[in-house]
């Protein structure tokens, strides 16, 4: 088994995946915290999805909805605005031909197309999920394009010698493509996630309201994904007045607010790297868990793919994660709502040869540009190395430079550019170890 269990405790909605158990039994109207910053003006890559035979512009489709939801997020957030508006959203589409050798580096945030869910484990009905990856504050988006529809589903049960039932109202995926209203709705709500707004939580008796199409969304971030009545999905002015709580009124440049969530360290890997192959075994410190809290794993690949979902518990704290043969950097996030509480760590899958993040890549560039000094990035390629994230083949120190020769800086730039290979990179560094300027 690849990874984990079910998490059957989930709730169907449009957006990431909250807990059940994580919205407070009394409670007044507004938005739930997300713990996600962005840091500047995210750049948005959309994937073009699969080729659909039931469906064959739907490629084109998925593309036009997230321009106009694009647009739209960006006019309204800029309303009001003088000349040089400041909250900037750059789309990139990317379609089926280049996106095997499409450079992902400089994508914020992903944006995916589906049908359903593609693990058997998370076939529950919902129109999207955004993955947030904390360590690089970038997120993953997946959108599913089938419609959903309400049927209700009679539930017994027996107590003593009477048996009960009742009918429950469950969501499922019809078969055909979703309508307008889903579809607008779902990436507008979605991107509401990546850019650090949680759903946005009312009475129970107004949210059936909200369905039934009596009462309009007060916000985008509604967690339901039921559109019976609904013919509209708006992004609104309490959705605007939110984004600029959190970032203040200069764009995504400003000073972000600090979330409620705190991070802790419960995350641990039995070891930091791993060859394709190896069993991974992932543990949670739960010492701290009561016996009813619950949490979420979520195990990512380089490139924010979700590979697997766990339920975390007092009882249920160490998972294995196997047959894995991808080479590169896998990402462990763990998210508890009731608590606010969150964490991430990672590890590496190598094969032997160099394995280098991609942001130290973002480093290079910078500093061969002179936007970032040279003890930065020292301390980052010095964090990978004693982190057995860069490894480095054995090196002999001879003595030590005050300067990085500018040949150094040059090749950073190149190998950023994609000018040369990362094993030519790697002897520039091990050239600055023999210096004793990098400290292996």
């Amino acid at each position: 088994m690849n990874l984990f269990l079910k998490v059957s405790f989930v709730v169907a909605c449009l957006g990431i995946l909250w807990l059940s158990n994580s919205i407070p039994k009394s409670y007044a109207d507004g938005y739930l915290d997300f713990p996600i910053r962005l840091s500047h003006s995210p750049t948005i890559c959309a994937l073009e999805p699969q080729h659909d035979p039931q469906y064959p512009n739907v490629g084109k489709q998925m593309l036009d909805e997230t321009n106009y939801a694009i647009l739209d997020w960006k006019a309204k957030l800029n309303q009001g605005m003088e000349k040089h508006p400041p909250w900037n959203l750059t789309l990139i589409e990317v379609p089926l031909g280049k996106q095997p050798n499409f450079d992902y580096s400089n994508c914020d945030i992903t944006l995916n197309f589906f049908r359903t869910p593609s693990d058997p484990s998370l076939q529950y009905a919902v129109t999207g999920m955004t993955i947030p990856n904390f360590e690089d504050g970038k997120s993953r988006i997946e959108v599913y394009y089938l419609g959903i529809q309400i049927v209700s589903k009679m539930v017994e049960w027996q107590q003593g010698q009477t048996t009960y039932y009742k009918y429950v109202d469950v969501p499922k995926y019809t078969g055909f493509i979703a309508n307008e209203p889903q579809l607008a709705g779902t990436i507008r709500h979605e991107l509401g996630h990546s850019f650090g707004l949680g759903h946005y939580i009312v009475q129970p008796n107004k949210l059936q309201a909200i369905v039934v199409g009596t009462v309009d969304m007060p916000s985008i971030m509604i967690d339901t994904a039921t559109v019976i009545g609904v013919t509209h999905y708006d992004i609104t002015p309490l959705d605007i007045t939110e984004i600029k709580s959190i970032y203040g009124p200069n764009g995504f440049n400003g000073n972000s607010a600090h979330n409620q969530y705190s991070r802790m360290s419960i995350i641990s890997t039995d070891k930091p790297s791993y060859v394709p192959g190896d069993p991974i075994n992932i543990s949670i410190n739960t010492n701290g868990f009561n016996a009813i809290e619950t949490g979420s794993l979520f195990v990512l690949d380089s490139q924010n793919n979700l590979i697997g979902i766990g339920a975390v518990t007092k009882t249920n704290s160490t998972f294995l994660l196997q047959n894995q043969n991808k080479t590169g950097k896998y990402y462990l996030e763990y998210l508890d709502n009731q608590k606010e509480l969150y964490d991430y760590s990672s590890f590496t899958l190598s094969n032997g040869e160099v394995v280098i993040p991609v942001w130290i890549k973002n480093n290079a560039k910078w500093w061969s540009e002179d936007s970032l000094g040279d003890q930065d990035f020292i301390k980052g390629i010095q964090y990978l190395i004693q982190n057995n994230i860069m490894k480095i083949p054995p090196t002999a120190t001879s003595g030590t430079f005050g300067q990085i020769p500018p040949w150094v800086k040059n090749t950073a730039g190149w190998w950023a550019n994609g000018q040369i290979s990362d094993d030519e990179f790697v002897k520039a560094i091990q050239y600055l170890v023999t210096k004793g300027i990098i400290t292996a």
